[in-house]
């Protein structure tokens, strides 16, 4: 019998992790009685708000591609937005299966070095995506948490930590970013020593050719980096793209809240109880923060949700935020893996036609 390789054992394992934290929020409501209800709060959710969060999810998916494409723009990089937006969705579904998001930045140079972009200008792209999503992240939870301090302490009760954790992750995060991208020496050192004991075990044979690539990836990264950083202007643009697609995936709770029939509360109490739970559980080293989200929300939302309705906005608002964007994401791999076979196989046929062409 065949063994499964190291890759797929993993991609089995986050599956199972995904699918068990599913059914483990549902076999709570169950016991606790909240199935019956959750499913009556779904049944009878308001459709136009239920489509405001199809909406919302919408605005963080195209702001994200915005976002990549628009730093290509800057680059005089001549990449077409149908490319950034395949590269956005394959960096979702492999963001979202594996631990910590780790796998859907390399998937995404990939897919761009695919079509005949530099994998060290799409390294920046990214890198300086990240930093301008967390900054925007952190300085609106930032902002709104002392706005609404009071109201935030009294929902966050014991999950303050929680909290404190998530800004301590994700401001170090920023730091290094910014420290990967003012200095060379340090990314090259990093990353040659992790070259150096690929080989030394084997996963990686041709040194000589890896280090190669990696200088040439090293010299695009830096120079897309210090193209922007000469640019502020261009810098605070993404930014505020960063802006609009971190508000994009924090309105779903809202919408959630509204379709649920509820009105209490502003949309202002809404986002900022949303930025924190999403900051606290960000780094999470689980596919999706799995758990970590679920569990914050029952802390966070509990007293915004009346009893028989929290399971319900669980289940609506982890669909729009998570399962949909992952589902999208796996269409985003599938029309991907399309065009590379149509490519290999159109360059076969022209192979064969210039072979037959030849006396």
């Amino acid at each position: 019998m065949k063994k499964l390789s190291r890759k797929t054992l993993s991609n089995v394992l986050n599956f199972l992790l995904i699918i068990g934290t599913i059914l483990i929020v549902i076999i709570l409501g169950a016991r606790s009685g909240d199935l019956p209800s959750a499913w009556q709060a779904l049944i009878h959710a308001d459709k136009a708000w239920v489509l405001g969060a199809l909406i919302s999810c919408a605005v963080f998916i195209l702001f994200e591609t915005l976002l990549l494409h628009v730093f290509y723009r800057f680059q005089h990089v001549p990449a077409r937005f149908s490319a950034s937006l395949i590269a956005t969705l394959i960096g979702m579904f492999y963001s979202g299966i594996t631990p910590a998001a780790t796998g859907g930045q390399p998937m995404q140079v990939v897919a761009m070095s695919k079509r005949k972009v530099s994998s060290g200008v799409t390294s920046s792209a990214l890198a300086v995506k990240f930093f301008c999503f967390q900054s925007a992240l952190l300085l609106m939870g930032a902002a709104l948490w002392l706005l609404f301090r009071d109201f935030a302490a009294q929902h966050i009760g014991a999950a303050r930590w929680f909290v404190y954790a998530g800004f301590l992750l994700n401001g170090s995060a920023v730091l290094l970013v910014i420290l990967l991208c003012i200095s060379r020496h340090t990314v090259h050192k990093l990353l040659f020593s992790l070259l150096k004991l690929l080989c030394r075990v084997r996963l990686i044979r041709r040194e000589e050719l890896w280090r190669t690539r990696l200088e040439n990836a090293l010299s695009d990264f830096h120079e897309s980096v210090r193209m922007i950083t000469k640019h502020p202007l261009q810098l605070l643009v993404l930014l505020l793209i960063a802006c609009v697609q971190v508000l994009g995936l924090m309105s779903v709770s809202f919408c959630v809240y509204r379709a649920l029939g509820l009105s209490a509360l502003s949309y202002a109490h809404i986002l900022t109880l949303q930025l924190l739970l999403y900051i606290g559980a960000a780094f999470t080293p689980l596919p999706g923060a799995s758990g970590a989200q679920e569990g914050g929300f029952y802390i966070i939302f509990s007293a915004v949700f009346p009893d028989g309705t929290l399971l319900g906005a669980l289940l609506l608002w982890r669909f729009f935020t998570y399962y949909l964007p992952t589902l999208l994401g796996l269409g985003g791999v599938i029309f991907d893996s399309v065009q590379t076979i149509r490519g290999n196989l159109t360059q076969t046929e022209n192979n064969s036609a210039q072979s037959a062409d030849l006396p």
